[in-house]
């Protein structure tokens, strides 16, 4: 084939700053069960399957038996269930041996908290004192209640405080020089100030006990030095620095006496259980705590530290503070600095105050150019900053492109009838993304907009023209403009945005259309602040304007969570008219893209953001590319699908579980869902395994607790829950639904069948399309994961390498592969010879991206591009909408009698000239056009090498 007989050059002809960008990376979800060592064993197969970049999720330590690394508790060390640092030095080692480098997951937004985290640990025992106090983002003393003030809410209670209380499931702990409270697993020391509380009836009673003895003596001793520490509030340096000295003295000394003197343990250890069992005063010694132990549900109202999202154990950090970014990089900087990390993937930079300060440092400290990607979700028609440093997003928009060239629009209309009809619900995708997102705002993050409209209300009371404006109706209309924000954020700092300012305008003036009522003054001071407008009195004062900055960095820090609870984690599992469409960075109201708006967008790629990763999955999607590819056929046949549908929902009646009366589960809208994720995720071959009912019960349940219609995670009915279960299990049972499988089986088949031909032509867009390719793990062959955790399954890497290796051997025909397609290969066989064409001609897939015209009867059922650089010339084919093209029939894309006419036009520079088709090695001679039924004569899409004219 091309890639053995065709002289090409290696990456290192590349100029420095194409280098630095991966040729295709492949995603590891690193944890306990696959550590650095099993990441090593794999990296020969990764080279033979044309692998540039291992891309690995964080490898800091996280909270134990973490099975994605996002919950990081130490930024100082490797995480010890990955490997030693020796086991790290060795899988690099082994990835540079083979001219491989390494991509590594950074957390910058947020971190676990809990016993495991040492930072958090100091807050709690310190308060505002703590030298970590501003490393996390805490109101101290903006709380929304005068007795939280000072204090760190901690939402970790399983029942009201007072029930927790009374029951005694505090318990009151010494360990090694320590005093805490307990509860569960939760360890929560107490602030040493309050030891007395504890030490001062110990003494007395080891006085009676001892006597004037040595041990009483140092006892009253570190009583002494406890009295004297500086209060929570002191705010002088030197005194705080010395109060931290003279705690860890304290601590020493009793952990000391602990073991000279077992009695005084025991005194102390009897003080201990005296107060856990006396709920006045335990509840007197917790309120002199620098926190406040509360049942779980007040988050959602009374928060007052930022979260990722609405977890209450991951707390966001505040990195654009110059200590807090060197502390959370210590580790990476170390890794960057030797050497062991050639690029950086970015968690949620939305969710950072500032994303371009936190950028610029990045590039600063990296010294040579870093190759960096953020996480960065860009709605439709929004582009990323022009002046942030990095190479472009992890590719969410990339797949909402990809996976809309395979939906019909043709049928839109159809298959939204076919919807309503079933479902009854017939609302608008915007109304349905407001509306959710009004519910976020109202629930799990109310908090975060209560503290929002507090901090607008003290800005608001400075004026005299703003100052009427009640905290109330600030909190009301801050909801409303933040619901109808149409983007995760703006990026206001020390100006406002060309970009920005159309989508703020936007957001208040439908706002204002929708709550007349309030009246136009309070959203036009909110559109002021935001745009940081002048007063109306005259020009901002300094104070003035910093106080609208700090403002709209808030502002920026809650839309965008707001939208991705509201739109990604709500209305994308409410709206189920095509559930493929439903995915991070999509648009699911958009049926569909013509060939043209995607040759724009991937001609826009290659100009702006050629080096932004290329993936269809990921471990965020909410079902994998393959599941999707299938789903998408669902586009095609609208009246066979109603039809089924209809027919299977009369079947599986019976099933349905009566919740409480006129209350049947699941839902019509649910049911809908469910049909689709069988469609998509059932196994290629065989009969479901038994996991199989699990998986989809286990999804099911995650969608209903999402879409927060009749059950949530703050506040799931069980009852609902167990009937969704009981319906699933019910109808995937052969025995009670025979006739309902009879039916469903055959056409599920069919579907696959379909959907295969789709997965390889968009894999092969993947790997050839402007970005660098990445793959998720596993998904170089079919892949029919659904939703995380189901996403993150073990790999067979054994049987993937066994494969790569036949293929690698031609011990099997290109027939056979077609025929025996559900197996993987010929998938494997698409991702691996277009990687390392990939690899072996970096230059071209660098260079232009040139769309190329179809014509003749079936020219809508093809898509082809070409990769040029100079006298090179990679040209790709693929199938699309292969129902229309197969007239309904279960064929095979490759027959010339299906493309008649059809036809690839060239440019005048190719024609007459001869081409290699690297998956098969035939040789094909073009005159002014490619005929389709030749280029897919044996395979169902194309990767076409034009042969210089000397052979």
């Amino acid at each position: 084939m091309a890639a053995d007989v065709l002289d090409r050059p290696t990456a290192d002809a590349l100029p420095a700053s194409q280098r630095r960008v991966p040729g295709a990376t492949y995603r590891l979800q690193m944890h306990a069960g696959f550590t650095l060592a099993d990441a090593r064993r794999i990296i020969p197969y990764l080279h033979d399957l044309g692998i540039t970049h291992a891309y690995t999720s964080s490898l800091l330590t996280a909270r134990p038996g973490s099975k994605h690394g996002y919950d990081v508790t130490d930024h100082g060390a490797l995480n010890p269930e990955l490997g030693t640092a020796a086991e790290l030095e060795a899988f690099v080692a082994d990835l540079h041996a083979r001219g491989m480098g390494l991509l590594l997951d950074t957390v910058p937004n947020h971190m676990a908290v809990g016993g495991a985290n040492a930072w958090w640990v100091d807050v709690l025992e310190n308060g505002p004192s703590s030298p970590f106090a501003d490393y996390f983002d805490i109101a101290w003393y903006d709380a929304p209640r005068d007795r939280l003030r000072g204090k760190l809410l901690l939402p970790i209670l399983g029942a009201p405080y007072g029930n927790v209380l009374e029951s005694g499931e505090f318990r009151l702990a010494f360990e090694k020089g320590v005093l805490a409270v307990r509860y569960g697993d939760a360890r929560m020391p107490l602030d040493p100030r309050t030891y007395g509380t504890v030490l001062t009836p110990a003494l007395d009673a080891a006085r009676t006990d001892l006597g004037p003895d040595d041990a009483a003596v140092e006892l009253h001793s570190i009583l002494t030095a406890v009295k004297h520490l500086p209060p929570r509030e002191e705010t002088d340096a030197s005194r705080v620095a010395e109060g931290r000295v003279e705690i860890g003295v304290i601590k020493r000394r009793l952990a000391d006496l602990a073991v000279r003197s077992p009695e005084i343990a025991i005194h102390i250890a009897a003080e201990l259980n005296r107060l856990a069992g006396n709920p006045a005063a335990l509840e007197t010694l917790l309120d002199a705590q620098a926190y406040r132990p509360c049942f779980w549900r007040v988050a959602s109202d009374e928060i007052n530290y930022r979260r990722f999202f609405d977890i209450n154990d991951l707390a966001a950090l505040s990195v654009e503070r110059e200590d807090v970014f060197r502390a959370t990089h210590q580790k990476v900087f170390e890794w960057m600095a030797a050497g062991y990390v050639d690029g950086l993937r970015i968690d949620h930079p939305d969710g950072l105050f500032d994303p371009k300060q936190y950028l610029d440092r990045l590039r600063a400290e990296a010294g040579d150019p870093l190759y960096v990607v953020v996480e960065k979700i860009l709605a439709h028609r929004e582009r990323l900053p022009d002046d942030w440093a990095c190479a472009g997003t992890t590719g969410y928009e990339f797949a909402a492109v990809v996976n809309g060239l395979f939906v019909d629009p043709a049928h839109e209309a159809d298959l939204t009838r076919a919807y309503e009809t079933f479902t009854g619900r017939d609302e608008p995708f915007p109304e349905v993304v407001y509306r959710n997102k009004f519910l976020i705002l109202q629930t799990s993050l109310s908090s975060e907009l209560h503290m929002l409209a507090q901090q607008l209300d003290r800005h608001a009371q400075t004026g005299r023209w703003s100052r009427d404006f009640t905290l109330n109706g600030l909190r009301h209309a801050l909801r409303e403009v933040i619901a109808c924000f149409p983007v995760y954020r703006t990026y206001i700092d020390g100006g406002v945005r060309d970009a920005d300012r159309p989508v703020i305008l936007r957001a208040v003036r439908r706002a204002r259309a929708r709550n007349a009522v309030l009246g136009r003054h309070v959203f036009d001071f909110i559109r002021d602040t935001l745009l940081l407008k002048d007063p109306p009195t005259g020009p901002a004062t300094d104070e003035y304007r910093a106080a609208q900055r700090r403002f709209a960095g808030k502002f920026q820090q809650v839309t965008s969570p707001v939208m991705a609870k509201g739109f990604e984690d709500t209305a994308m599992y409410v709206f189920n008219r095509l559930a493929s469409l439903n995915e991070v960075g999509g648009e699911p109201d958009r049926f569909g893209r013509p060939p043209a708006d995607v040759h724009a967008a991937f001609r826009e790629r290659a100009e702006r953001s050629p080096g932004g990763l290329s993936p269809l999955s990921t471990h965020d999607t909410k079902r994998g590319e393959d599941v999707r590819a299938r789903i998408n056929v669902l586009s095609e046949l609208p009246d066979e699908w109603a039809a089924r549908v209809a027919r299977w929902a009369a079947l599986n009646q019976t099933h349905k579980v009566e919740v409480e009366e006129g209350v049947v589960a699941p839902d019509a809208n649910e049911e809908y869902l469910l049909y689709q994720t069988l469609v998509g995720a059932w196994p290629a071959t065989g009969d479901p395994p038994a996991e199989f009912v699990g998986r989809i019960q286990a999804y099911m349940n995650k969608a209903l607790h999402e879409a927060k219609v009749h059950s949530s995670w703050i506040n799931p009915d069980a009852d609902y829950d167990t009937a969704v279960a009981t319906f699933v299990a019910r109808i995937l049972d052969p025995g009670p639904s025979g006739e309902f499988l009879a039916d469903f089986v055959p056409f599920q088949r069919r579907v696959s069948h379909i959907g295969a031909w789709n997965s390889l032509a968009q894999t092969l867009v993947r790997c050839t399309a402007p970005g660098v390719p990445d793959t998720y793990q596993g998904t170089e062959i079919y892949d029919f994961s659904l939703v995380d955790p189901d996403n993150r399954r073990p790999v067979d890497y054994a049987a993937r390498e066994r494969m790569l290796s036949v293929l690698d051997n031609k011990s099997a025909t290109i027939r056979e592969m077609i025929d025996a397609k559900e197996d993987g290969r010929i998938k494997l066989l698409i991702v691996s010879r277009a990687l390392r064409l990939r690899r072996d001609w970096p230059e071209v897939f660098s260079g232009a991206y040139e769309p190329l015209e179809t014509v003749g009867l079936q020219a809508d059922h093809i898509f082809s591009y070409a990769r040029t650089a100079g006298d090179r010339v990679v040209l790709i084919a693929v199938p699309r909408l292969v129902v229309g093209l197969l007239k309904g029939q279960n064929g095979v894309p490759t027959w010339p009698t299906e493309w008649g006419d059809t036809a690839i036009r060239l440019p005048d520079q190719w024609r007459g000239r001869e081409w290699e088709n690297v998956f098969t090695g035939e040789k094909l001679t073009a005159g002014t056009a490619l005929a389709a039924g030749d280029v897919f004569a044996s395979f169902p899409v194309a990767l076409l090498v034009l042969l210089p004219t000397s052979q």
